[in-house]
């Protein structure tokens, strides 16, 4: 079975460490539920990120979900008029849906969950569970925007309709977490592309239905040549 080649653990720590400039309160202990539910934590540890398209191995989610996350730390200083929070928040949540919609083991395959409900509207469905526990927990109603905020994040990431959004992204934060999803997955769509192609002497890949396009091999970065 394949396994992504960053060290999981460091890679969870390092995920925290970001999650920890999360500052609204309510946003906090809605995280808190998801980090300290163990059986949720260690099966996010070893989910794939897809099936075939982009990160399909063990470990690929986290692997996957902490490039959106460093990405999204990185970028943020640039644009100040966004809800920091929010974007963090939704970094982190955005695929965590296929926990449950995919099992990963000798072969990748949808469960039955997966297929009947999917990991955007199960990632949806959790974050309404998880406020209503912290509303139960400390006494006081979560508030109910920060709720359709963040599960329209979830529920707008891929971006079109076409590719399995119900809802297209209508918040600034939505627009610049959807981009930081794709840009993640594209990188490592043409990379693995080219680093896995049979033939080292072609100045192509053969054509990749996906991305639409032959990749080409021969400039790769300075560290990589030396």
């Amino acid at each position: 079975t394949a396994v992504t080649d960053i060290d999981i653990e460091a890679g969870w720590s390092e995920l925290l460490e970001i999650l920890r400039g999360v500052r609204d309160k309510h946003l906090r202990m809605l995280l808190r539920k998801f980090v300290e539910d163990t059986a949720l934590v260690a099966a996010f540890k070893k989910a794939p990120a897809a099936m075939q398209m982009h990160h399909p191995y063990v470990g690929g989610l986290l692997e996957h979900t902490l490039g959106v996350a460093r990405a999204a730390q990185a970028l943020l200083p640039l644009y100040p008029q966004l809800n920091a929070d929010l974007v963090l928040v939704g970094a982190f949540l955005h695929d965590i849906g296929k926990v449950a919609e995919l099992s990963g083991g000798l072969s990748i395959s949808y469960t039955d969950r997966g297929q009947l409900v999917g990991h955007i509207t199960i990632a949806a469905i959790w974050v309404a569970d998880r406020a209503r526990e912290v509303a139960e927990q400390t006494g006081e109603p979560f508030p109910s925007h920060l709720v359709d905020v963040l599960q329209h994040l979830i529920l707008s990431h891929h971006g079109s309709h076409e590719f399995g959004s119900p809802k297209l992204p209508c918040t600034p934060e939505a627009f610049f977490l959807h981009h930081l999803d794709n840009l993640d997955a594209k990188v490592w769509m043409t990379t693995h592309a080219i680093s896995s192609d049979a033939d080292p002497e072609a100045s192509f890949t053969p054509y990749n239905r996906t991305l639409e396009t032959r990749l080409y091999k021969k400039l790769r970065p300075q560290r990589e040549q030396q």
